[in-house]
């Protein structure tokens, strides 16, 4: 049998617990060390060239802004006729109609060939995050075009440091394949670019770079996001040769995307997003005119040092905050919380652990001072990470039952 009838027939795997006589194994970065004595084996490159897709594989990398890139960029091409996977935070998606839930936001390298080789779409997004560089999530792929949105602090519990963090993310930018960045040019170094005030060494073939927004007028809060619109559309105007003006004017009946920036209630106003960053949380707040009372927390078991640098950014750009639990995992709620609460400047905050209980307080409060509310880092996540236990729990849900 060739290796595609394999697959059709799920004789391949990448589980050596699954492996038997008539079945072949997929040997990759992450399962190598468990495979040291299997001789009768493929790699992920070697299955992605017998498959033979007609795929163009696009790769989103970035501290921030991914899912809203991947999804502008999904609705445009969709819009222009061509089929398109995407994949990443939110799940898999078809054409836009979700496929599969959540899991990793850049799952291990058999999901996404599996999802390839089923789909065969013309185009295939996909967030790629550090960890998945860093652990060749994505080894074997050869990237028809690759896009990078944003970077900033983040991940620090895995990278160790900023500049371990760059080195990963700088890595991913050393092919040939079409690559658009937010970032501006370094004069002396045409190769070179700053990103969140680092500078990255790029392939300066096919290197585009788009330094300012190039839309004004979209559907979704937030001047950032003006930027991840762009980033979008350039890619698209670049691996399609379509007009500009073409792909501008189909971002008219672009909706957004659910949990980015939405606007839950207009009455107050209430704003939910999945900032989870210190840059993140600065940008989304910095968008906003008026008064502003944010609520959010922080995740457990993950980068320690961005907590207090989250509760700076917070307590400088909005007139209230309201601390509350995110994901806190196996992690000492309290703990979490003290640690944010180090960076607030100013008094005009409360800790109110039950999430449900802040958004509450939060919405009293801004139909008192007539302000907007938003609640932050979970986005249109469904349940709450509690020690290995999945709490049902959506914020756009709970804001609409309390209103």
């Amino acid at each position: 049998m060739d290796l595609i009838t394999y697959l059709q027939n799920d004789l391949i795997t990448d589980n050596t617990k699954e492996l038997s006589e008539n079945k072949i194994f997929l040997k990759t970065a992450q399962n190598s060390k468990y495979a040291k004595n299997i001789k009768n084996y493929i790699t992920p490159k070697e299955l992605l060239k017998a498959l033979n897709l007609p795929t163009k594989f696009i790769g989103i990398t970035g501290t921030n802004g991914k899912t809203t890139t991947a999804f502008v960029l999904s609705y445009l091409l969709k819009e222009l006729g061509y089929n398109v996977a995407t994949q990443g935070t939110e799940g898999f998606f078809y054409n836009l109609e979700k496929v599969e839930p959540k899991t990793l936001t850049t799952p291990p390298i058999f999901t996404t060939i599996k999802r390839a080789f089923e789909f065969k779409p013309d185009f295939f997004i996909m967030e790629v995050s550090s960890h998945a560089i860093a652990q060749q999530r994505i080894e074997g792929i050869e990237f028809f075009a690759k896009l990078f949105t944003s970077f900033s602090q983040d991940h620090l519990d895995f990278h160790k440091n900023m500049e371990e963090y760059k080195k990963v993310k700088e890595s991913f930018f050393q092919d040939e394949a079409i690559k658009v960045v937010n970032g501006k040019q370094i004069k002396s170094e045409k190769c070179k670019v700053n990103i969140g005030g680092y500078e990255f060494k790029m392939n300066c073939k096919n290197l585009y770079i788009v330094e300012k927004p190039i839309v004004e007028n979209i559907k979704m809060a937030g001047e950032f996001n003006k930027m991840n619109f762009s980033l979008a559309l350039k890619t698209a105007e670049v691996i399609t040769n379509s007009s500009f003006s073409l792909l501008y004017s189909k971002l008219r009946d672009f909706q957004g995307v659910s949990g980015r920036m939405e606007i839950v209630s207009t009455n107050p106003v209430v704003i939910i997003d999945f900032a989870h960053t210190p840059d993140g949380i600065e940008n989304v707040l910095k968008s906003i005119n008026g008064k502003k009372i944010v609520v959010f927390g922080a995740g457990g078991d993950r980068d320690k040092e961005k907590r207090f640098l989250m509760g700076k950014v917070a307590s400088e750009n909005a007139n209230f905050v309201i601390l509350t639990n995110d994901n806190p995992r196996c992690e000492d709620e309290k703990k979490i919380l003290k640690d944010i609460q180090k960076g607030i400047i100013h008094k005009n905050y409360l800790i109110i652990p039950d999430r449900k209980e802040a958004i509450k307080k939060g919405i009293e409060l801004a139909k008192k001072e007539n302000a907007t509310l938003l609640v932050l880092g979970k986005g249109d996540e469904k349940y709450i990470e509690k020690c290995n236990e999945k709490i049902p729990f959506n914020d756009k849900e709970i804001i609409k039952c309390l209103l």
